[in-house]
């Protein structure tokens, strides 16, 4: 017999993925860390009227040259994934992630 889990409500709209593996890469980015981008993109989301979770994960197999791959999911978009090699990226997609999520 299945027994499916019991479903429970959250506050959350969504995450952003940010991809942990990118920066020990040999190819990967030069000047940003996992951990650099998820401070960064945090900050950029705060004024969000949802709330979202920004984790760093393992692979998402975007593995771009000199870059970063990040995703957003929120409720009821289509995921947005970007391959970030500045801060100006990281503030970019913080930006577009506000506007698909209105």
């Amino acid at each position: 017999m299945s027994h499916s889990p019991p479903l429970v409500d959250t506050k959350l709209a969504g995450a952003v993925l940010v991809c942990g593996e990118c920066e020990e890469r040999k190819d990967g980015p030069t000047r940003l860390t996992a951990r650099q981008v998820r401070k960064e993109l945090k900050h950029g989301l705060a004024h969000m009227p949802v709330r979202l979770r920004v984790v760093e994960c393992s692979c998402l197999g975007l593995c771009p040259k000199k870059a970063m791959a990040l995703v957003a999911m929120t409720q009821g978009h289509a995921p947005l994934a970007a391959e970030v090699c500045r801060e100006d990226d990281v503030e970019a997609f913080a930006k577009a992630v506000v506007r698909s999520a209105k």
